[in-house]
């Protein structure tokens, strides 16, 4: 008897352990791909990814219409400007018209004195 418990002994100890990892890395690389997979579907789901994507989505839309706003303001403000500046620059113009306006009204008033009225 205690013959064959040193066999078993023997053939429990002596023996290397083979590990054969030709066949496991296959298993493994899919397994990994399985959980980011899931682990993705299920980020996707909780954090509700299809109604922030459309919020995204319309965020950039948004943007894109306060984009041209914005450009349309500018090239009003440019226009009001522009007309402003033409419009001190006509009564500025005007200003100086009336005034020889006036010097010439006096002249004529100045020049029927001395002549004296012509009938029309």
């Amino acid at each position: 008897m205690n013959n064959i418990s040193r066999k078993k002994k023997h053939f429990l100890t002596h023996k290397k352990a083979k590990i054969r990892i030709d066949h496991l890395w296959p298993r493994y690389l899919l397994i990994i791909l399985l959980s980011f997979s899931l682990s993705f579907l299920l980020s996707y789901k909780l954090y509700q990814g299809g109604k922030i994507t459309g919020f995204l989505l319309r965020i950039a839309e948004l943007e894109s219409i306060n984009s041209e706003i914005d450009q349309s303001m500018r090239e009003k403000v440019l226009q009001i400007q522009m007309e402003s500046k033409s419009y001190d620059k006509l009564s500025q113009e005007l200003k100086v018209v009336r005034q020889e306006n006036t010097e010439l009204k006096e002249d004529v008033l100045f020049y029927e004195k001395i002549v004296g009225k012509r009938p029309k």
